[in-house]
């Protein structure tokens, strides 16, 4: 599997919102990566154990994860990919959240290692900052 489709396997299984459905896909020493949350937010988790602990608040913040116009595109570095997409989300206040969304995916021996995501913090604060309520 390219780190491409490794990419895309990683956003379907998000919308599983099962932690146990995604985990399977990270190298135990992997980091997830936000630089444009809003300020108060934790910005990178590092280590299984941390992307699984924000993954399953962000299922509970999250009633509904929907990923549409999936746009993956393999580097000539067989271990990074760049992937564009748009979400449609439902937040535990009924409120939609909805985002574009730029990542830059790193793989290591068949799994993500490193997941940048970027992405408009404006729509974060719009919605009530969803991500604040997940590190409470």
């Amino acid at each position: 599997m390219t780190t491409a489709e490794l990419a895309v396997r990683f956003l379907r299984a998000l919308e599983t919102r099962d932690v146990d459905q995604v985990m399977p896909l990270w190298d135990e020493n992997g980091a997830m990566e936000f630089p444009y949350v809003p300020e108060g937010s934790p910005s990178r988790f590092e280590g299984a154990d941390a992307i699984r602990a924000t993954l399953a608040s962000a299922f509970i913040q999250r009633t509904r994860v929907s990923f549409s116009e999936v746009a993956a595109y393999q580097a000539e570095d067989s271990n990074l990919a760049f992937i564009e997409f748009k979400g449609d989300m439902r937040l535990q206040s009924g409120a939609h959240y909805n985002n574009t969304y730029i990542a830059k995916a790193e793989a290591r021996g068949g799994k993500l290692f490193h997941f940048k995501e970027f992405f408009n913090p404006l729509v974060d604060l719009a919605a009530g900052n969803p991500r604040a309520a997940e590190n409470e």
